[in-house]
């Protein structure tokens, strides 16, 4: 929970009214303000969550408004979870720009620490009375560092590091604000507790995702009409109020939803008029903000719309555009239902700095003054947009991440991070939170609001070759950035996947490990001899996954993956005794040509060259008859594959003689992947020597891991890759038993299995 204070002071009366703001100025009273706030340094513009070893800094923003006020002092703590970091006691501009810089040291400026209680006395023009290491100074709406001449805005900050572990809550509130005006008695203002959780940062994610459970606000888009000024949200707390675009509004503290951000007295489609726009009226929301329409459905997700043309055109989405100022608040929110629990979720966002040219330094010289001196003094080389925008999304009230600065960019840009539900949460309340306070600056557009579900990954071993009636053990491994979907079962299809049927119960939890960038697991299925009939073969195999045993049956929160394990049964003869001394191809001109020799032949025989486009279906595209010229001839054949070579595809020969022996050859394939790696071809079955060929776009290291029946290595070997095709063999196989294993290769960054046969 986070507020501001707006406090009048009349004479010998206090009124203190809080998670308040006004703008009111009389002869009488004065105003101040005040707010409490962090940024995350480690992560800086790219933002995230709040991990371990996280540097934060801690932001008291002072505000007076008119008149003056004594004994004004900040007092801070060091939170538990957190250690300070030495020589970080600062006074900041509203901008986040250096402004003072204290010692730790007691008495020798007016800031200091002591243990975990931080002290800074505020107030530093010399005319009046500075603050210094032994007393409170005063601070007056003409001090600086200046917002406009019109107040004072300081910040008073320090840092820490993160020490808790992830999944713990920190408090950045507490400590407090003093003042006193005139000769009443001094009041300290406390500020309310604020919890932030260290969370893991799973980043947005990049499996597949689900469909937009944000349903509040036309799916997140705020919807879309002719008007250029929509009706107020009831989603925006009552600490924004809602006004349309005009030359002055929305003003700080108010917001608008809008298809077209220009002025109602000086309407345009147009972004190209200059900053600051100096007609009468201007087309721009204080001669300074973008023209713009919204995000949905862009064209280029960056650029986003053009400002509607509410004349012609009959309908244009809406945008929130939000004028925050020094309240950190929730500017938005909303509760999300349906949700499955242990399940990864996005939460997202597209957001726009509005304004180019809204700095205001400590001299309170705005970024369009360009006389001097002193002249205007940009928020950093290059920019004078001001305060950037800085956001807090919080989930049931605690804070779970921060976008970051969004420094002025003329683009539309996606925050946002990962979130994994509770074992039984199925809603939670999204707030937007204001976190940058200030009021030069800080004036942003939201659109498009995504909460959905991010899917696991999965690498079946997709062929399963397997003699007929005989067990074989099926695999697939499963990945995900959070390692939450821990329950699966399995199910089989004799219907081409037309229909399911569950053939295990719910198995786990399953215990993943972390394999240098993603949690994994691999879930294992033994197929009986009953079930591997040569009228078994090409029946289908899935894994179904989800966050808790109890959703495996859930069409909603359970998740399987569109690539499916294809039996094949093979009628396993005693092989041909011939020898295949060579199989290769060659592609030139898209056209395909196979050759191949032998040896050994003493019989008639008989190649059916068999061709597959996915490695696991393959279907005879010629039979050619053997030449038998004696065991010590060596017979050379050659086929060129009429079709026009078009992307993947494989080839194999199965050699057989009239008895019904038979031998098959290792795969061949041709690929145009644009994979950094990819497996080319394989023997398979393999004998004593496991031949297979592998392309690398670059120098690298492969590890290749032949894994039995039963999940054990049996070969872990490693290889050094050069770029292009490389030609690889495990040799001294000859001792292991027949039977089905799983060739494992780990190369730039990418994991390739393939189930093979071993005769």
């Amino acid at each position: 929970m986070r507020s501001s204070l707006y406090i009048r002071l009349y004479s010998k009366v206090v009124l203190i009214i809080s998670i308040s703001f006004a703008i009111n100025h009389c002869s009488y009273c004065q105003v101040a303000d005040f707010s409490k706030s962090y940024i995350n340094i480690t992560k800086g513009s790219n933002g995230g969550t709040i991990e371990p070893g996280n540097v934060l800094e801690i932001r008291a923003t002072f505000v007076v408004r008119s008149g003056s006020f004594d004994s004004c002092a900040y007092y801070g703590i060091v939170p538990a979870g957190t250690v300070y970091v030495p020589n970080t006691l600062r006074l900041l501009t509203n901008e986040g720009k250096l402004y003072k810089q204290f010692t730790d040291a007691l008495n020798d400026d007016a800031g200091w620490i002591s243990g975990t209680n931080i002290r800074i006395n505020l107030g530093y023009n010399p005319s009046t009375t500075p603050a210094t290491a032994f007393r409170r100074g005063t601070v007056a709406s003409s001090d600086k560092p200046s917002y406009y001449t019109t107040a004072c805005i300081m910040v008073a900050s320090f840092q820490v590091t993160v020490t808790a572990a992830l999944g713990v809550n920190i408090n950045t509130g507490a400590g407090s604000i003093s003042f006193k005006n005139g000769s009443n008695p001094i009041f300290t203002y406390t500020f309310p507790p604020n919890t932030l959780k260290v969370y893991s940062d799973y980043g947005l994610g990049t499996g597949s995702i689900g469909p937009n459970l944000f349903t509040t606000e036309t799916n997140g888009t705020f919807g879309g009409g002719k008007p250029r000024n929509r009706i107020a949200s009831a989603n925006v707390p009552s600490s924004y109020s809602y006004q349309v675009f005009n030359i002055g509004s929305p003003h700080d503290s108010y917001y608008g939803i809008a298809n077209n951000t220009s002025t109602q007295l000086n309407y345009t489609t147009s972004d190209k008029w200059a900053r600051p726009d100096t007609n009468s009226p201007s087309h721009r929301v204080f001669s300074l903000w973008d023209i713009i329409g919204d995000h949905t459905g862009a064209a280029s997700a960056t650029l986003g719309n053009p400002a509607a043309d509410t004349v012609s055109a009959s309908n244009a989405g809406y945008m929130l555009v939000v004028n925050s100022a020094y309240k950190t608040d929730s500017a938005f929110q909303a509760t999300v239902n349906g949700l499955c629990p242990n399940t990864l979720y996005d939460v997202s966002c597209w957001f726009r700095n509005m304004c180019s040219k809204c700095g205001c330094d400590s001299n309170g010289k705005a970024a369009t003054n360009s006389t001097g001196s002193p002249f205007y003094i940009p928020t950093s080389p290059g920019d004078s947009s001001g305060i950037a925008p800085n956001l807090i999304f919080e989930i049931n009230g605690v804070d779970h991440y921060t976008t970051g600065n969004m420094t002025y960019t003329g683009q539309w840009i996606r925050k946002g991070f990962s979130y994994v539900t509770g074992p039984s949460q199925t809603s939670f309340i999204f707030r937007i939170f204001n976190n940058a306070p200030a009021g030069s600056g800080n004036d942003w557009a939201v659109d498009d609001i995504v909460v959905s579900a991010v899917a696991p990954k999965y690498s079946p071993a997709t062929n399963a070759f397997v003699c007929q009636n005989n067990a074989i053990t099926i695999y697939d491994t499963i990945r995900s950035a959070a390692g939450n979907y821990i329950y699966y079962k399995w199910q089989r299809s004799i219907n081409d996947g037309n229909s399911w049927t569950d053939i295990t119960t719910a198995q786990g939890p399953a215990s993943p490990y972390w394999n240098g960038s993603v949690w994994e697991y691999v879930a294992s299925h033994n197929i009986t001899p009953a079930r591997t009939t040569p009228a078994d073969s090409g029946d289908l195999y899935r894994v179904i996954v989800s966050g808790i045993s109890g959703n495996l049956s859930s069409a909603t929160c359970s998740y399987t993956d569109t690539t499916n394990i294809t039996l094949n049964v093979t009628d396993c003869h005693i092989p041909l005794e011939i020898n295949l001394l060579s199989f290769s191809g060659s592609l030139k001109n898209n056209i395909i040509t196979l050759d191949w020799s032998t040896t050994g032949v003493d019989e008639p025989i008989k190649f059916d060259i068999e061709k597959s486009i996915n490695n696991s279906a393959f279907v005879v595209a010629q039979t050619i008859d053997g030449v038998n010229e004696g065991v010590d001839a060596v017979n050379n054949y050659t086929w060129t594959d009429p079709d026009i070579f078009t992307g993947k595809v494989y080839y194999r020969l199965k050699i057989y003689n009239s008895k019904g022996r038979i031998k098959y050859s290792r795969i061949v394939a041709f690929t145009s992947s644009d994979k950094s790696s990819d497996l080319v071809s394989i023997n398979n079955p393999f004998g004593s020597v496991l031949s297979f060929d592998i392309y690398s776009d670059k120098r690298g290291t492969l590890n290749a891991k032949l894994i039995d029946g039963s999940g054990g290595p049996v070969k872990n070997i490693y290889f050094n890759v050069a770029k292009g095709m490389n030609y690889l063999h495990i040799d001294n196989l000859s001792l292991m038993p027949p039977g089905i294993y799983i060739l494992s290769l780990y190369l730039n960054g990418e994991m390739i299995n393939r189930k093979l046969l071993k005769q």
